[in-house]
């Protein structure tokens, strides 16, 4: 009998747990893409850097790290950068029509 009344919650904890890393399982806490310049490529106005990932995904960076500062110089290069995500991307439609995401980060790295 006493073991009954611990197995409930118990079994009403794992599945909270389980649903949690369910929620979080899809949301990127980094993406990697070829840099280039939002601006300069009609995606937005003004210049940002904004990361092509391999599926095609679109990522406008905001934020005021140095990273990005760094990254934002360099957004013209084509190098393949990382960003570290400080928030939930927004969907948000582009000057072009096509669908990007907008995020805020607090690190960027550039690669080669």
């Amino acid at each position: 009998m006493n073991r009954a009344k611990w197995s409930i919650p118990v079994v009403i904890v794992a599945v909270v747990l389980g649903l949690g890393a369910l929620a979080t399982a899809d949301t990127p806490k980094t993406v990697t893409g070829k840099a280039s310049c939002g601006g300069c490529t009609g995606v937005v106005t003004g210049c940002c850097v904004l990361l092509t990932d391999k599926d095609g995904g679109r990522w406008v960076l905001r934020g005021d790290s140095e990273s990005l500062k760094t990254a934002f110089k360099d957004r013209h290069t084509g190098k393949t950068m990382t960003a570290t995500l400080a928030a939930t991307a927004e969907t948000k439609k582009g000057l072009d029509g096509k669908e990007y995401k907008e995020v805020k980060v607090s690190d960027v790295k550039v690669g080669s």
